[in-house]
């Protein structure tokens, strides 16, 4: 099996996974009952009600072209997995490589991650490269809140219904050097636009979505779709192997 750097895909997924959290100030004031929630209250509740999840379920699916190596022949199509606190990951990617399109399987748990063979599907060690801490993304201190705490210019779209939910609909972006290193640089221009969809009722947040700005050399800029659910339900990750 020839190295894919699948830690990238996951570190971008998971990065999703916490970006409501971060969009607001952290010293929003609290709206009166009657007043129309602000954008950076929104995703102060979104923030907190996220720390205190311990499991999330994702599905991602990938429009326009996101490339997960150097020589721009493994296309990321689509997601899905699960996270659990503090360090557990289980992901399933859907890739095209040249003209084949392959399914690949993740887990990671503490410092240790396998992956399924590429041509047999069997489970076995990760490769060096697929190396992946998730818990990272919880830290409080070098995690990737205070990061996106720079999305810009957020503001309130038109609310909408979504899986049957109710959900404040916050827009906003960000900028090319503040997303780069967290998505290992597979989304590139500035600024990248950022949607999110929270629950009105329990402040979950259930999708959120990353659009690149159209560029030179970028035929189909990729726009990222990431359904969230089953916030804080049981979930067993279990090594494998």
């Amino acid at each position: 099996m020839f190295p894919i750097p699948l830690h990238r895909v996951a570190f971008l997924l998971a990065t999703a996974v916490v970006l409501a959290g971060c969009g607001g100030d952290g010293a929003a004031s609290q709206p009166s009952p009657t007043a129309e929630p602000r954008p950076a209250d929104i995703l102060t509740r979104a923030s907190q009600r996220l720390a205190d999840t311990g499991t999330i379920h994702f599905d991602l699916g990938v429009e326009g072209e996101t490339f997960i190596d150097d020589a721009r022949t493994m296309r990321l199509l689509e997601a899905n997995g699960d996270l659990a606190r503090p360090d557990s990951v289980r992901t399933s990617f859907k890739l095209r490589i040249v003209l084949a399109t392959v399914s690949i399987q993740l887990i990671t748990i503490g410092d240790e991650s396998w992956s399924t063979n590429i041509l047999t599907g069997a489970w076995g060690p990760a490769p060096e490269e697929f190396g992946y801490d998730p818990g990272i993304l919880f830290d409080s201190q070098n995690g990737i809140g205070p990061v996106m705490g720079r999305v810009r210019d957020a503001r309130r779209a038109d609310d909408e219904e979504l899986a049957g939910r109710a959900t404040f609909h916050v827009a906003g972006v960000v900028d090319q050097e503040v997303i780069g290193p967290i998505t290992a640089d597979t989304m590139t221009g500035s600024p990248v636009a950022v949607d999110l969809w929270i629950d009105k009722q329990t402040h979950d947040l259930l999708r959120v979505r990353l659009a690149e700005p159209p560029s030179e050399g970028r035929a189909e800029p990729a726009t990222w779709t990431l359904d969230l659910s089953r916030h804080g339900e049981q979930v067993t990750i279990e090594a494998p192997v």
